[in-house]
Order: C-alpha cells, then structure tokens, then sequence
C-alpha cells in the first residue's frame, strides 16, 4: 500500500513538473518571437539581390506567419483560467510550435544555399549556425520543444554542406555536428539542473502547504476547544458571581473560594489562547508613549513579592528612574509574563526585577536562580505550548504560551528581547525599550478607572445567548444588580418578547456565535432595524479564532470576551449607560 501511494505521488510530481515546464515555455515564447523576426527581417535586407527575391518574401513571410501563431498560443495560454483541464493539448501546441519554427529556419538552407553568391555564403553559414543556439536557454526548460525545434534547424543544414561535393563544406559541417553535440548536451544539463530546482520548489510549496493547512486545523481546533471551554466557565463564574451575593460568611463562603479559585486558574489559561488568537487576528492595539517606568515597576515587585515570598523566594529590584517609549499596557504584559514564568521554574533562591538606563535606551531584566534553560532550547521556549523541563504537563505551570506572547509582543512593540541561561544556575531575560523624552511624559493610567458605581435604575438589559445556563445565569445577576434583564435565544425571540408590551431597551448584550449560523452582528442589525432607535450594545464571544475575532473587532460595537469577570462586565454595563464621553474612553480602553 505503502509503495502504491508512494508511485501515485510520483506520478503526480511528475506532471505537476512537466505542466510547470510547459508553463515556463510558454511564458518565454515572447522573446522566441521577437528575436527571430528581427533577425530575419536583417537576413532579408543582407541578402537582397544576392539571391532571387521571391524565396526572401517566402521566407519572411514563413517567419511572420509562425510568429503569429506563437503570439495567439501565448495570448490564448495566458487567457485560459483553467489550464490545468488541458495540460496534454498544451503540451502538444507548444511542440508543434516549435517544430514549425524549426522547419521554417531549417528549409533557408535548401532554397538560399544552393543559388547564393559565394560572397555572402559566410553570413548564412553564421546565421543558421546561431540560430539554432539562440532560444536554447529559453527552449530547454522542456526539451521535447528544445528537439522540435533544433533537430529540423540544422541537420537540413548538415545535408546540403555535407552533400556540397566541397571540402570546405563538408569541414564546416563536420564542425557544425560537433558543436550540435556540445549544444544538446549543454541543453540537457542545462535541464537537468533547472528541473531539479523546479522539483524542489514543487515540494517545498507542497510541504509550506501542509505546514499551513495543519496550522489552520490546529487553530481551527483550539477556537472550537477554547470556545467550548468558555461557555461552561463563563456561566460558572455569573452563578458563582450570584451565590457570592447570597453568602456573606461561614464555611459556605470559604468553599465558594476555593471553587473560584479554581475557576480563575482555568480562565487564566484560556485568556492564554485568546491572546495568542488576537495577536494572529492583529487586533491587538499599540498606542506608544513616553512614560516614567519605575511606577509601573514598583506596583509590579509589590504585586510578586508576596508571591515569591510564599514559595521561600526573596523578590529583590533593582529600578532606576527612566523615561521609555512603549505601549504601557504591552509592556506591562511582557514582563508580567517573564515573572510569571520565573516565579514558576525556581524553586530556592530568588527573582531580580531590574531597570537600567544604557544609552538611548532601558534595559529591563527579569533574573531568576531557577533551574535553567539547556542552550539547544534556547529558540524553542518562545514556541506555543513549549515547555522545556514539565513532562508531566503540571497544569500550575500553564500551556506553555506565556513566553509564546511575550516574543509577539516584543516584536510588535519592536523592542529587543534577548535571553541567556545557565543550567542549575537560572536565567536572565533582558528587554531593551527606547528611552523616551522626559518633557513628553503623560500621566498614565494603570488599569480602568471605573465610573462611580452605582445600582441600577430598572434599566431594561437585553440579553441574547442561545446558552441556556449563561442566559440564565445573566439575567440573574443582572437583576441582582438593579436592572431589568430580558432573556432571549435568538433575535427573533428577542423581537417577539419586545412586543408583549412594546418595550425599547437601554443596552444589548448578545452572545457572538448564536444557534442557525447567525452571529451577534446579525442579531444585532435585525434588532436595530426593526426597533428604528440606535442602542448602544456588547458583544460577548468565547471564539478565539483570529478571523472572528477580527470581525467582532471590527463592527464597532465593545467586545468582551468569555469567561467574563462579573466586575468587568457590571463596569462595562455602567459605562454604556452612562454620559456618551464615558462611551468613548472605555471603547479606548477597551479596545
């Protein structure tokens, strides 16, 4: 079975190869075109009177006519869109072709030799010497043309000097044959090695093309698995969200701790595969600046010395007042990232947080006294779902996409990420940023700055989620928070329940990928066209799949993606139905 698939697929590489060649031919036929009429055009004034008049007009008129019908084969190739129905048919008008013009240049040497003036008998014996030469280049990327054509180009030539009676002919010719051998065999290497190169360009696009469809799959897979991972945490976290209104104290309340504890460990790793997504969606927004570093530095070794504290690790930094250009929030990512994965691989010792002016430019560092990184490794650790020294998968370690990001950041930020390890010593990951202007330094934000929170007003909130457990789960905590919430499946659902009363309401939240193939853009245009008023709405998606993420992004409505903090939604709620200004800025935000 094995050798049969093995013969098929060689089979196949060898048409694909000859069709390729033809191709080549083909597309070259211009300049077979135009050199051999320019040069019979000059023949024919050469020769004018030195033979009769009529074989010349023949002849350029023979010339002309095979010229023709290359250019109509070249203009008919090229406007053919399906060529590869009709491979065989090209195959045969590009030899046919060839041939014709090798007759038509191989018939001068019977009817101008004979009759020509010694005089001019060396420039024909140049030229159908040359002639055949020329459009070897051109004619042996498929030499079944490159024969049609020279074998009738010059062995008519041979017969009539090697049949002269003449010594001097019969020397030139005896010459001639010589060079003929060198000529096929230059053609035939010269074949050789432009078919090999255009075999190998044939597999390499055919593994390139399999390295893409399994990318695509694999992409395919891990946004309908991360999809399908989402819904159920994401109606976890509204229920738990909900019960956690209910319980104020007792052992309850410490066990709904630890269930969300859980749950945010398991949300932590999907918000893995969903940044790796949005970056491959190039969605993800860079809005650099000049900003003192060492605020975001501080807040950051604040944040991690108890972590560090709590494995038996000293956390010490190293921060020197420094001005950089950035994207604050990407460049917080990154090194959240480096930290994370040094607070994961090292186990005694500690973890070096520092910040250095060189130049120009910052350097920050993340040092750690973990176990190191084997230097063979080095490149694969910024691999997705790469982890060095974790056979055993330890999910507390992650997916292995941490440092996968902080390599796409850098590069989209284009900074300089260099890395150096020492087994049983640790490692140093370096990040150098360009220093920025100090007299341009804005007042940075670090996180959202949530508008005054406030209980709801009875607005109406309506919720569309062809999920039944999430439907529910957000119509509850909705209520729990004031509102009025309104449960649909569907836009027309939705629609039918907006008509028993007729009831506008202040803010749509509709689930991406609903039941039927239809999405939240759908469901939403439906909405507003039927309702005539414009509502400001969110679009939750548990989709990690770059193309949807990518058009979610850009229908201008907020996106929000699963499992959603209940904090963060109840934020983003409010935002939307507060001043138009604070729309905006969390649309910048958010974004």
């Amino acid at each position: 079975m094995d050798d049969s698939h093995a013969r098929v697929e060689t089979i196949a590489l060898k048409e694909r190869l000859t069709a390729e060649q033809v191709r080549i031919h083909i597309t070259h036929l211009p300049a077979m075109i135009i050199a051999p009429s320019l040069g019979g055009l000059f023949s024919a004034w050469v020769l004018w009177g030195a033979v009769e008049d009529r074989y010349l007009v023949i002849g350029m008129a023979l010339v002309f006519l095979v010229s023709a019908l290359r250019a109509l084969l070249y203009h008919w190739y090229r406007a053919t869109p399906e060529r590869r129905q009709y491979e065989r048919k090209w195959r045969r008008l590009a030899i046919l072709g060839a041939l014709v013009s090798g007759i038509v240049w191989g018939s001068a040497a019977i009817f101008l030799y004979p009759p020509l003036d010694p005089d001019y008998l060396v420039y024909l014996v140049a030229l159908l010497a040359l002639i055949p030469v020329a459009p070897v280049a051109a004619l042996a990327i498929y030499m079944p043309a490159f024969y049609a054509y020279y074998l009738p180009c010059i062995i008519p030539f041979l017969i009539v000097l090697l049949a002269s009676g003449n010594r001097p002919e019969q020397l030139t010719a005896l010459l001639l044959i010589m060079m003929s051998g060198a000529t096929i065999n230059f053609a035939r290497e010269y074949a050789k090695t432009l078919n090999e190169n255009l075999r190998l360009r044939l597999q390499l696009s055919d593994k390139k093309e399999a390295l893409e469809k399994t990318a695509r799959v694999k992409t395919h897979f891990l946004a309908a698995a991360s999809h399908d991972l989402r819904q159920p945490v994401h109606a976890m976290g509204l229920f738990l969200e909900t019960l956690r209104n209910r319980l104020r104290e007792g052992e309850d309340l410490a066990l709904l701790n630890h269930v969300e504890s859980a749950r945010l460990g398991l949300r932590g790793m999907l918000d893995e595969m969903l940044d790796i997504s949005r970056l491959d969606a190039e969605v993800v927004k860079v809005n650099k600046c000049s900003f003192a570093v060492a605020g975001l530095l501080e807040r950051l070794a604040q944040e991690y010395a108890p972590l560090a504290s709590q494995k038996g690790l000293r956390f010490c930094r190293v921060i020197r007042e420094a001005v950089v250009f950035s994207d604050p929030a990407q460049l917080e990512r990154i090194l959240r990232n480096l930290l994370d994965n040094a607070l994961k691989y090292t186990e005694r010792g500690g973890i070096l947080l520092a910040c250095r002016r060189r130049g120009e430019r910052v350097l920050l560092q993340v040092y750690d006294t973990g176990r190191g990184i084997p230097p063979q490794c080095l490149d694969e650790i910024f691999q997705e779902f790469t982890q060095i020294d974790n056979p055993a998968r330890d999910a507390s370690r992650g997916l292995g996409l941490g440092l996968a990001i902080v390599d796409r950041l850098n590069r989209l930020l284009d900074h300089g990420l260099e890395v150096r390890s020492r087994v049983g010593r640790g490692s140093v990951f370096s990040l150098w940023v360009d220093a920025g202007r100090a007299a341009d330094v804005a007042s940075i934000a670090h996180g959202m700055v949530a508008p005054t929170s406030r209980p709801g007003r009875g607005e109406k909130l309506l919720v569309i989620d062809d999920d039944e457990a999430i439907r529910t789960g957000m119509a509850e905590l909705l209520n729990q928070w004031g509102y009025q919430a309104l449960a649909a499946d569907s836009a027309e659902t939705a629609l039918a329940l907006l008509q028993q009363p007729p009831t506008t309401p202040d803010l749509l939240l509709v689930d991406y990928r609903l039941a039927d193939g239809d999405t939240a853009l759908d469901a939403i245009g439906r909405l507003l066209q039927r309702l005539g008023v414009d509502i400001p709405a969110i679009i939750i998606t548990g989709d990690t799949d770059p193309a949807r993420i990518r058009e979610a992004h850009d229908s201008g409505h907020l996106l929000l993606h699963k499992p959603l903090e209940a904090n963060r939604l109840k934020l983003c709620v409010e935002t939307l139905l507060g001043a138009p200004e604070r729309q905006a800025g969390l649309s910048v935000r958010m974004g």
